[in-house]
C-alpha cells in the first residue's frame, strides 16, 4: 500500500453511507505493512475507542503470560474450584458441569450455554455484584467443550479467576505483564463489581492497538511465546451466523479463542461491535485498525476487506 490507496481509502471512509443512508461514524484508521505506517484520524479525534470485544483478545494475551509463567495452572486447569467460593449456585444441576468446565472452555465459549450472556441488554438493570451468580445458574444443558456460543461469560468468569488465583488486582498485574512492556499507559478498563470486565469494555488508543497487533503478528515479542498466539488462533467451530462471505478476505469463518479466522490467506482478527478491527495479514508483514461506533457496520467492513486486498 501506498500513500495514494490510503488516502483514497480514507476517502471512502468518509463518504460511505449505512444502510440507512447516514455517514459512517469513524473514529480511527491505522494500517502498518512492513515499516511503513499510514494513520488518519476522523474528524480530529484524539480520545481512546472503547474496543468492545477485542478485550477478549488482550484477556488471552495475559492469561498466556500466566500460563507460561508458572506451573500450577494451564489452559485444562478447572474452574469451579476458584469460582464456587465467589458465587452461590442455586442451580444445583449445574454443578456437575460445572466441576468439568476448564480454562479453555472460557476462551472459546463452549461452557454449554444455550443462550448467550453478559452483553449489554440482559445485565443493564443487573448489580455486578450478582454477575458470577447470575452466570453459574444459567442452565448448562451441553456438556463443556461440545457446543460453542459466542458471549461475554467466559471472559468475565476468566477475569474473576486469574484475579483470585493471581491473589492481586489483575490490572496491576496486566500493567506489569502485557500493557507495561508495551508502553501502554493512557488506557482505561471498567470494572464489573470487584473484576475487570475482561470480555469488553476496555479504551485504547489506536497505536496501543497497533502494539497488541504487533504482539500477534511477530510471534508473541517475548511477551507470550509464538506457540500461545497459535493456540489463540486454534480452530474452535465455524461461524456461518456473522460470516460475511460477499467479502473475500475479511470474514467471520471460524472461531479461534478470542480471535476470529478468515479462510483466506492464514489472516485472523479481533472483532469487536460498531466496528472495532484488529485484523492481522500474516503474508503480507501487516495490520490493520479501525474503531468505530457505526451500528451497522456492513459498509465498513467491505472497506475493511477492500483495505486488507489493497496490501498485496
Amino acid at each position: 500500500m501506498d500513500r495514494q490507496q490510503f488516502d483514497g481509502l480514507v476517502q471512502l471512509f468518509e463518504s460511505a453511507l449505512d444502510g440507512e443512508g447516514n455517514k459512517l461514524n469513524m473514529h480511527y484508521l491505522l494500517i502498518k505493512q512492513g515499516e511503513t505506517e499510514f494513520f488518519h484520524a476522523f474528524g480530529g479525534r484524539t480520545e481512546a475507542s472503547d474496543i468492545r470485544s477485542i478485550s477478549k483478545t488482550v484477556m488471552a494475551l495475559i492469561l498466556g503470560t500466566i500460563i507460561e509463567s508458572r506451573e500450577d495452572i494451564d489452559e485444562d486447569t478447572p474452574v469451579w474450584p476458584i469460582l464456587e467460593p465467589l458465587s452461590t449456585l442455586t442451580r444445583e444441576e449445574n454443578r456437575e458441569k460445572l466441576e468439568r468446565v476448564k480454562i479453555k472452555h472460557l476462551m472459546n465459549h463452549t461452557i454449554g450455554f444455550d443462550r448467550i450472556l453478559m452483553m449489554r441488554g440482559d445485565i443493564g438493570n443487573m448489580d455486578p455484584a450478582d454477575y458470577i451468580d447470575y452466570i453459574v445458574n444459567e442452565p448448562i444443558p451441553h456438556e463443556p467443550g461440545t457446543h460453542y456460543l459466542y458471549s461475554n461469560a467466559g471472559f468475565y468468569l476468566l477475569s474473576a479467576l486469574l484475579q483470585e488465583y493471581l491473589g492481586e488486582d489483575l490490572q496491576d498485574y496486566a500493567d506489569r505483564a502485557l500493557f507495561g512492556p508495551l508502553g501502554i499507559t493512557d488506557y482505561r478498563w471498567e470494572r464489573y463489581g470487584d473484576y475487570l470486565a475482561g470480555a469488553t469494555r476496555l479504551w485504547l488508543h489506536p497505536h496501543d492497538m497497533l502494539k497488541i497487533g504487533e504482539v500477534l503478528l511477530h510471534g508473541g515479542q517475548g511477551i507470550v511465546s509464538p506457540q500461545w498466539v497459535e493456540r489463540m488462533k486454534q480452530f474452535t467451530d465455524f461461524t456461518p451466523g456473522v460470516d460475511t462471505p460477499p467479502n473475500p478476505l475479511f470474514r467471520r469463518w471460524a472461531y479461534g479463542s478470542s480471535l476470529w479466522l478468515s479462510n483466506k490467506n492464514g489472516i485472523f482478527f479481533g472483532h469487536g461491535t460498531d466496528g472495532q478491527t484488529l485484523a492481522i495479514v500474516p503474508d503480507r508483514d501487516a495490520i490493520v485498525v479501525t474503531t468505530a461506533h457505526q451500528v451497522d457496520v456492513t459498509r465498513l467492513e467491505e472497506l475493511v476487506d477492500k483495505a486488507i486486498a489493497l496490501l498485496y
